[in-house]
């Protein structure tokens, strides 16, 4: 009988505020963290670095989460993004996208996210939007 209960236990995990997907580790992905970190110290984001990663998170319990920062790199990783579109509702996203071609944009928008940033910006924006966001989400609640 314990043995059937602790396989049901809801899953003890710290409220984090924020998902931060960056799944490439370059000079872009570390820049974005940086300044991510300003608004939102590290321990309270739960960061994620493949989609795989990314999908069995956005399947858990969102225990607090409130926005996703989403940094697609290239087209193709913005293209596989897509399919979690539904995963994302009721987060409030933030999406990094790799040009501004009108295309990537028109795919960028199909995620719904709140505010488009692009991949060679200094995140400044980012971070003043997400500052914004939790901001509103804190008073909401």
């Amino acid at each position: 009988m314990a043995l059937v209960s602790s396989l049901f236990k809801e899953e003890k995990m710290p409220k984090k505020e924020l998902l931060l997907y960056a799944p490439v580790a370059n000079a872009d992905s570390y820049r974005l963290e940086e300044v991510v970190a300003t608004v939102v110290p590290q321990p309270e984001m739960e960061m994620v670095h493949t989609p795989g990663g990314l999908f069995h998170r956005l399947r858990r319990l969102n225990n607090g989460l409130r926005v996703a920062v989403i940094l697609a790199a290239g087209r193709k990783e913005l293209g596989e993004l897509l399919s979690l579109g539904l995963m994302l509702e009721g987060l409030r996203v933030i999406l990094i996208i790799p040009d501004a071609d009108p295309q990537t944009i028109s795919q960028g928008h199909r995620l719904r996210p709140r505010y488009i940033s692009l991949i060679d910006s200094d995140f400044q924006d980012v971070a003043a939007v997400l500052r914004r966001i939790l901001r509103c989400s804190r008073s909401t609640t």
